[in-house]
């Protein structure tokens, strides 16, 4: 599987330029592995609220499974707010990534 320059966040797409083949081969190993999936999330979001869980805000999940969605109104919120939550994950993904590939720890 490859991965197109546009599915990077942008301050990887310059990093990744630079990787070696075989670092870039590493690279898309891992961070295909580990991003999440906009239009999967945007489906937990609406249909099963578990998206905070995915994206490693946990805290936050249960305290909005506690309070019902925010009794509704964070649940709405919420279909508003996953898109940039993805999109930081998979930053943040895409940062830890490249920093183990260029250690050469992958």
């Amino acid at each position: 599987m490859t991965l197109q320059p546009t599915d990077l966040p942008p301050m990887a797409a310059t990093a990744f330029q630079e990787l070696s083949e075989e670092q870039k081969v590493a690279f898309v190993a891992a961070f295909n592995g580990r991003r999440r999936s906009m239009p999967l999330m945007m489906a937990f979001a609406i249909l099963l609220p578990i998206q905070l869980f995915l994206l490693d805000r946990v805290l936050l999940g249960i305290v909005f499974l506690l309070t019902g969605g925010g009794f509704g109104v964070w649940y709405v919120v919420e279909w508003f707010l996953t898109p940039q939550r993805v999109r930081d994950y998979n930053t943040k993904v895409a940062s830890e990534t490249l920093s183990l590939v260029q250690a050469g720890d992958t």
